[in-house]
């Protein structure tokens, strides 16, 4: 009784607004304390983007606003679903055993899954290795898979919250077709059951978000429409022409290319799309250079080809930029960038397995022949050019030579460049330096002088004068 009069008291005197401003500032600076990301290699389990925090500031800001205190509280308020409410329930489970394990493991209280105790912890759940992967990847696969999922409900409740509270329900509207409406700068859809009608127009959601202007993001109601269409993104659903034409449409965009992609894989719709790409989310790499899970690693080599394409980025990769001026068809980049490791985790050759998958892709989304031999060219051989430059004698012709022989073209020498220095800037922020840069350059010119091709223009010779006087 006095707990509840308590409670009454407080709530008279508390301006849900205000908390609701506050808790979701201090949200966001811890986010960006974490890296702003669930995918951290070392992540907390309990304040890390994802984590158990994340709930406990939704749970507090629907306390303030008096919305009640438990998940099945907020589903009765209209803002959950029950299904909404069962997964959020299995994995703060999940956080919570491996938050405890953690504890237990360290015999201390530690909320850091670092790598040392990543192991240990693996072989308290009973988790063993095999010849693919070992147990702490296991465990960080399970603990990744746990915090994406909180990052979209969170995501989706903290909006519905922020309406609710703040009143941007009135925000204003603006028809952009049948399906969807420009709501305060969001995308929304126009009713929740437009994906089931449809669904063709769950992909057709990212091309009207890379096509319209001022669109920033998706709404409340849209992510919500698109975390409950799940089972709609099925085995038909990827078979279906359309849904393919529809996929290739997105990455032969002139703009918003990384955006999309980046915000179809925080939906689950790009793993849902590219089955073969849902293997690889969340999974981790041991090894001394990566510092992302692969989906994030293959995402950041693919926003590095992108932005060779892009005009105001062009200071960050002259050469690079210089050479991506001449393409007419970028999207054959973009496909690599997507597949070069998406057979990660599998054991044997990666390089030869992505090759597989990227011919299947290719013939399954309509790619011609000639586009098919040379993406999967370039997926098979995505570390040759690394391993050349960096391992073998380039003042020796023979080296050169075989290279030569082995890229056959300028076209595919140029664009196995342009993917090996994506794919090397996309690994860690540590790992390029200027003397990688100056070796791959020095490899590039060397075997296109021994193509026959053209030499680089004028300004790329001046640049890389200046690279190799500093």
């Amino acid at each position: 009784r006095l707990y509840a009069q308590f409670v009454k008291a407080t709530q008279k005197v508390l301006d849900p607004s205000a908390f609701l401003r506050a808790k979701t500032l201090e949200m966001q600076q811890r986010h960006v304390k974490y890296e702003n990301t669930p995918y951290a290699l070392e992540p907390n389990c309990k304040e890390s983007p994802g984590g158990l925090r994340d709930l406990q500031v939704l749970l507090w800001i629907a306390r303030a606003a008096g919305f009640g205190q438990t998940w099945s509280a907020l589903a009765s308020r209209g803002l959950l679903t029950p299904f909404e409410v069962s997964q959020l329930q299995k994995h703060q489970g999940v956080l919570r055993l491996i938050r405890a394990r953690l504890h237990a493991v360290a015999k201390r209280r530690e909320d850091r899954l670092v790598f040392d105790l990543q192991t240990s912890v693996a072989d308290s759940f009973g988790l063993q290795s095999t010849r693919a992967q070992r147990s702490s990847e296991v465990l960080m696969h399970r603990y990744y898979w746990a915090a994406k999922a909180v990052t979209q409900l969170n995501q989706i409740l903290l909006l519905n919250m922020t309406e609710r509270i703040a009143g941007s329900v009135d925000a204003p509207m603006r028809p952009l077709s049948a399906e969807f409406l420009d709501r305060g700068g969001m995308l929304e859809v126009v009713d929740d059951q437009v994906y089931a009608r449809d669904p063709h127009a769950i992909l057709r959601t990212f091309l009207a978000y890379q096509q319209t202007p001022g669109i920033k993001g998706l709404s409340a109601r849209t992510l919500r429409a698109l975390y409950n269409a799940r089972n709609v993104m099925n085995g038909d659903f990827r078979r279906d022409p359309a849904n393919r034409a529809l996929f290739m449409d997105i990455l032969r965009q002139p703009v918003g290319i990384t955006h999309a992609l980046r915000l179809m894989n925080q939906t689950s719709v790009l793993g849902r799309t590219l089955w073969v790409f849902r293997r690889i989310v969340g999974r981790m790499q041991h090894d001394l250079f990566h510092v992302y899970t692969v989906d994030q690693h293959i995402l950041m080599v693919l926003r590095n080809v992108r932005r060779f394409f892009i005009a105001e980025h062009a200071h960050e990769y002259p050469f690079c930029s210089q050479l991506a001026a001449g393409w007419s068809e970028p999207w054959v980049l973009y496909v690599a960038a997507l597949f070069h490791d998406v057979a990660k985790g599998r054991g044997g050759d990666h390089s030869d397995l992505g090759a597989r998958e990227v011919r299947k892709f290719c013939r399954d989304h309509g790619v011609g022949k000639d586009d098919m031999a040379f993406i999967e060219f370039l997926v098979q051989h995505h570390l040759t050019m690394s391993h050349v430059a960096q391992k073998e004698d380039l003042s020796d012709p023979e080296v050169i030579s075989q290279f030569a022989k082995l890229v056959g073209t300028e076209r595919r020498l140029t664009a196995l460049y342009l993917l090996t220095v994506a794919d090397i800037r996309g690994t860690s922020p540590k790992v390029w330096n200027a003397w990688k840069g100056k070796l791959l350059e020095d490899l590039y010119r060397l075997t296109l002088r021994a193509l026959g091709g053209s030499r680089p223009t004028r300004d790329a010779d001046i640049e890389h004068r200046k690279q190799e006087a500093l």
